[in-house]
């Protein structure tokens, strides 16, 4: 309330201050880590409310490191005060070792951080960096319980999926005890996933549509003496749906009337019933290029739904068997962690 005032009686001048607020890539991480430091700080001792904001910030780069390692792009990690922090990937991963892996990254590197912090403890004899590892170890150890969306949920996929259900099991029997919110919610949202992936078994075949954008050369149409459609301009277009005997990729090749290819797609799953060009317009970056919106209608069968997730979760057992000893260590160490821990936290007056 007392920033919605200030903001209030600054009025016009607020324009001023909005280039202080541009820091480049990381500008809304900067932004929203600064707010969630001031909202903890409401509840907690301001050093408590910095080293959790650090804790959750070093976990989140954990992530970002498992993606890099993997070739994934990801979004600066952004903070939402009382849920944590997330980052996006950009382009989804290809395999659930890959998606485990990316996980995994997060409690890695959150567990090394916590036991820092730790150290640190012993290091300089102040009881607060005990407090803030133990916060660490607690919020590495809770997002190992194996449910979606948390990182265990992500990480036993490379396992076995039955742990899903030991995730239902444990994650029902934490709501009851700590009468959590937020992980009724987090509870929820899998038990939704869960009902979801099992309801798009059963389905039949359905039709679906999606859009896609097309950067076109504006060129190939002078050259070829055909107008640039009007913005509203809608027609259908030509396609061709195949494979690629050699890569074995599957492509769909995008046809104008008169202009030829417009576009392709690389591995589009799914029969091609029709595509219909829906919107034009110039790109603002390079008004060389028109910005194409396509509409395809396509079919996906429920073989196919099943022939994508049998490929996905393809596991050699090698990596079964890595990743089992990784996840079980990972809460075993934080487990004695908190345990050695806690008696250093019940010492410290006003901190619970």
């Amino acid at each position: 309330m007392g920033i919605g005032v200030f903001l209030l009686s600054v009025g016009g001048k607020l324009k001023s201050l909005l280039p202080l607020l541009k820091f480049g890539k990381f500008g809304g991480t900067i932004i929203s880590l600064a707010i969630s430091v001031w909202a903890y700080a409401v509840f907690y001792p301001f050093e408590v409310a910095i080293g959790l904001v650090v804790m959750i910030l070093i976990h989140e780069m954990g992530h970002v490191w498992a993606a890099k390692q993997k070739g994934l792009p990801v979004t600066a990690p952004a903070f939402i005060p009382f849920m944590g922090a997330l980052i996006l990937l950009k382009r989804q991963p290809q395999d659930a070792v890959t998606e485990a892996y990316i996980a995994y990254g997060g409690p890695l590197l959150g567990t090394v951080g916590a036991l820092i912090s730790y150290g640190l403890g012993f290091a300089t004899g102040n009881e607060v960096f005990f407090v803030i590892a133990m916060i660490g170890f607690f919020l590495n150890l809770f997002n190992l319980i194996p449910v979606h969306p948390l990182d265990g949920g992500r990480i036993v996929v490379a396992i076995t999926r039955w742990l899903w259900i030991v995730g239902l099991v444990v994650g029902l029997a934490l709501i009851i005890y700590l009468q959590s919110l937020l992980l009724l919610v987090i509870y929820a949202l899998f038990v939704w996933e869960i009902w979801a992936t099992f309801r798009k078994r059963k389905q039949g075949i359905k039709p679906r549509t999606i859009a896609q954008g097309l950067a076109v050369p504006a060129e190939i149409f002078h050259e070829n003496g055909v107008w640039i459609p009007g913005e509203s301009h809608r027609r259908a277009l030509f396609f061709r749906q195949y494979c690629d005997l050699e890569s074995k990729n599957l492509y769909v090749d995008i046809e104008f009337p008169g202009v030829g290819l417009i576009g392709r797609l690389e591995n589009f799953e799914g029969q091609i019933e029709r595509v219909e060009l829906i919107h034009t317009s110039r790109l603002e970056q390079d008004p060389s290029f028109v910005k194409m919106i396509v509409e395809m209608t396509y079919f996906v069968s429920s073989e196919a739904v099943r022939q994508k997730e049998k490929r996905y979760y393809q596991i050699p057992l090698k990596s079964r068997i890595q990743f089992s000893i990784a996840y079980v260590g990972l809460i075993a160490l934080l487990v004695y962690m908190m345990i050695v821990t806690f008696p250093y936290i019940d010492q410290l007056p006003g901190i619970k």
